[in-house]
């Protein structure tokens, strides 16, 4: 067997796991760059990372040593490294979905949910699109199964691909 082909399963059987090791796996198989924070909070980890999303990694080496060093550090995802852009919508702060919203790979949060879509790294959004609603793209979100800080558990309630931005969707939010 290939290295390459060793390394996928690897990561295959660990993505299996309900932990937050192995949601690691499970978004390093999307490509996406994760990064640990601390318990139960939105804030980097810098017992473990020092630059906050620009330590983001796809090392599973590195991450293994990061969750057998806390493994109760939630589990961020760097949105831009990752070719994200996600749109944060707070029901606290009055943000609904909206129709321009298609839909796409989707996380229930401590507050509302997050929508993903792909976005290329030369993209510029703006950091909001309306009352409650955040577009997240410099930095990154906290994801599934990480604990809200109000205690409540991140959850993926709609595991489709990413979906490419609707025309309306990027009127609403590109600079």
């Amino acid at each position: 067997m290939s290295r390459m082909k060793e390394y996928l399963a690897t990561l295959e059987t660990a993505a299996e796991e309900k932990t937050q090791l192995g949601a690691a796996a499970s978004y390093l198989l999307k490509d996406w760059k994760v990064m640990p924070l601390l318990p139960k909070k939105k804030d980097p980890h810098f017992d473990l990372i020092k630059k906050a999303y620009l330590d983001a990694t796809t090392d599973w080496e590195l991450i293994k040593f990061w969750f057998n060093v806390d493994p109760r550090a939630n589990l961020g995802i760097a949105c831009k490294p990752s070719n994200l852009v996600v749109i944060d919508i707070d029901y606290r702060a009055g943000g609904e979905r909206q129709e321009w919203m298609n839909d796409t790979y989707a996380v229930k949060t401590g507050n509302g949910l997050h929508l993903y879509y792909q976005a290329d790294q030369d993209m510029e959004f703006r950091s909001s699109a309306g009352e409650g609603i955040d577009v997240k793209w410099k930095g990154y979100v906290m994801a599934p199964p990480s604990i809200h800080p109000n205690g409540s558990r991140y959850e993926v309630i709609n595991d489709l691909p990413l979906s490419v931005m609707s025309n309306e969707l990027m009127d609403e939010v590109l600079t």
